[in-house]
């Protein structure tokens, strides 16, 4: 939007060398390097989710953010959930410390509502649909690009809610480089990561490897022993250019995790607190650019997640899972006169292999399914005028084909402030448990989920500081609910959620403050009740000030009260609302030295994100950085 020339040949040139250039320092192909101009980070920040190619943030006709690895440094947050807790239109609810089951709702839909991204392909299991954040360390993460919003039209199946892509660390400084970071914090808990880079001429390669383990707290509030959690875990990536024609770009990610959690049973259906389980996951990632001319770019990509799960309750087997999935995908992008146009095919095949002590005889009478998806995309700006429309065919071999599109218009008021609006339909494929069960209730006859979005949008980016505003409605249609004869899953819920989020920032020579708020109704039509752990308001505050070599920083984050589920009697209940207050500083005590700590919830609140499951009380973490 800060631009009135309208976007010919020369542009087009100018886009490829833009494009060609950033992806030369990706780790992935879908991946993108922040670049800096001096005047405004969020100018020249670059991300590549919300349309599959490499835009301006300020060019993308939808809700954004960028979380970049400065950011996730300076925060000093201990994992995924702390990192995106109460931003714009995102609410993560975790039963118990670290390694418990998370639940993260975008914009009021489902947990199973937002399509996680590594390095742009899928890791959710193939059973539950549902993405284990476990498994996400943060010391491995290069930048995390949030989009608000569905994007079905791109991606297919899930993103109603939105897409979270986390774009793992790449090597992008000449030379060699090392990191050893080296953590400890209340709880005995104690976290180690090594990074190593090495770039020279056309070759990049990236190492990481990193350890956390904590003996947590009690996950139930009625519990009598901790629960803890340890993770092990190594990425690998390496990436090559073959001169100014191609890139190449390999991954290899692997977490092993232990953890320990409430609310299991006995043989005899008893409650008992010894739960425990072990999981790892695997995520192998390929691609392959290559600059056809200098307005025709084709990008192919291979990957492979494999993640495994079983627990033991009572000193019992309580059942494995082990899912596996293969992707292959196919695009051409095209910068013409006319814009920018993006053709694709994608592909993927997900398989289980599943058994547990309640399976029926037959387990999953189904464990395997494929899907293929066609689409298109087209991106104009013609002087003021800024149009984005999508649209996509997905057929699944187990539910059936589905048909999605999406359209953004945005007219630029000054060279500084934007309004645009937006209307784009979405869905959600049952999953392989919806459709058969192993415990004998699945509906092989299920449909999708389906949802529309239409949003209005308006946004100011001036030198130093940015507001944006946007509000949105979401009505979505033949939810999934266990109401049928035996807990039968069946089509037959319906949700919408009306919302508005504020986001607004300033960034000084020394002080920076983000806000971010949003007001939401998320609303059961069928009773008209609140829909659970949503809330109807919630909000977050970052203040950082730089002096020197030190730095200080405060978090505040706060939600209102949610409708949820007793813990104890399974009846309705509500959660009450809370305010979290965090504070952290960093020394750099020299050039290849830092020193950092934090206090985390500061006043040591006592509240819940889950009905009857505790959160982390006053907590303090101090670490060392050795940089080489």
């Amino acid at each position: 939007m800060n631009t009135y020339k309208t976007r010919g040949r020369a542009h087009a040139q100018a886009k490829y060398t833009l494009v060609g250039s950033l992806l030369l320092l990706t780790p992935p192909a879908l991946a993108a390097q922040e670049t800096t101009a001096p005047s405004s980070d969020s100018l020249e920040t670059v991300q590549v989710t919300a349309n599959r190619i490499p835009q301006l943030q300020n060019d993308v006709l939808a809700s954004t953010d960028v979380i970049t690895r400065g950011e996730i440094e300076r925060l000093q947050a201990s994992s995924l959930v702390d990192l995106l807790q109460s931003r714009n239109g995102i609410e993560v609810a975790r039963s118990g410390p670290m390694g418990s089951q998370t639940s993260l709702f975008m914009r009021g839909t489902e947990s199973d509502h937002t399509l996680i991204l590594v390095n742009g392909q899928r890791i959710a299991n193939s059973a539950d649909g549902l993405a284990h954040f476990e498994f996400l360390p943060l010391s491995a993460i290069e930048r995390v690009e949030i989009v608000r919003g569905p994007r079905a039209s791109v991606y297919g199946a899930d993103a109603i809610g939105g897409v979270i892509n986390l774009i793992t660390r790449g090597g992008s400084e000449v030379g060699q480089h090392a990191e050893v970071t080296l953590r400890a914090g209340s709880d005995g808990t104690f976290r180690q990561n090594a990074q190593f880079s090495s770039v020279e001429d056309d070759t990049r390669l990236s190492a990481n490897i990193h350890h956390d383990e904590s003996d947590g707290f009690s996950a139930r509030d009625t519990g009598s022993e901790d629960d803890g959690y340890e993770a092990t875990g190594a990425e690998l990536r390496l990436g090559h250019d073959f001169g100014q024609r191609a890139t190449l770009s390999l991954g290899v990610a692997k977490t092993d995790t232990d953890y320990d959690y409430d609310d299991c049973y006995d043989s005899s259906f008893s409650a008992s607190e010894d739960c425990s389980g072990e999981g790892s996951q695997l995520v192998l990632d390929a691609s392959l650019l290559t600059h056809l001319n200098p307005n025709w770019d084709m990008t192919v990509s291979v990957a492979r997640t494999r993640d495994e799960y079983e627990n033991t309750e009572a000193g019992s087997d309580a059942g494995r899972v082990a899912s596996a999935r293969n992707e292959i995908g196919l695009r051409h992008d095209f910068y013409t006169d006319l814009g920018t146009l993006s053709l694709g095919v994608d592909h993927r095949e997900e398989s289980l292999d599943a058994d547990g002590p309640y399976f029926t005889a037959d387990g999953y009478e189904v464990d395997s399914r494929y899907a293929t998806g066609v689409y298109g995309s087209w991106q104009l700006q013609q002087q003021r005028h800024h149009v984005t429309t999508s649209l996509r065919y997905d057929d699944d071999n187990r539910y059936g084909h589905q048909m999605t599109g999406g359209s953004s218009y945005a007219y630029d008021l000054t060279q500084a402030q934007q309004l645009g609006a937006s209307y784009s339909s979405a869905f959600k494929a049952p999953n392989l448990i919806d459709l058969y069960s192993p415990y004998g209730s699945g509906n092989p006859d299920l449909d999708a989920e389906t949802s529309t979005t239409a949003e209005l949008f308006w946004r100011l980016q001036e030198q130093r500081w940015h507001v944006g505003v946007n509000a949105f409605q979401t009505d979505i249609d033949n939810l999934i609910s266990y109401e049928g004869a035996d807990f039968t899953p069946i089509n037959i819920d319906r949700s919408r959620i009306r919302g508005i989020e504020l986001s607004s920032g300033w960034k000084g020579d020394a002080l920076s403050v983000n806000l971010a708020m949003t007001w939401q109704d998320p609303e059961d039509r069928e009773t008209g009740e609140q829909l659970k752990r949503r809330a109807k308001r919630f909000a977050r505050l970052d203040a950082d000030y730089a002096l020197a070599d030190w730095s200080f920083g405060a978090t505040l984050r706060g939600s209102a009260s949610r409708s949820d589920t007793d813990a104890d009697t399974y009846t309705d209940t509500r959660t009450a609302g809370y305010g979290v207050f965090d504070l952290r500083t960093s020394w750099q005590v020299m050039q290849n030295v830092k020193l950092s700590a934090k206090l985390e919830n500061v006043f040591d609140r006592d509240y819940q994100l889950v009905n009857g499951y505790d959160t982390q009380g006053r907590y303090v973490e101090g670490g060392v950085t050795f940089y080489f």
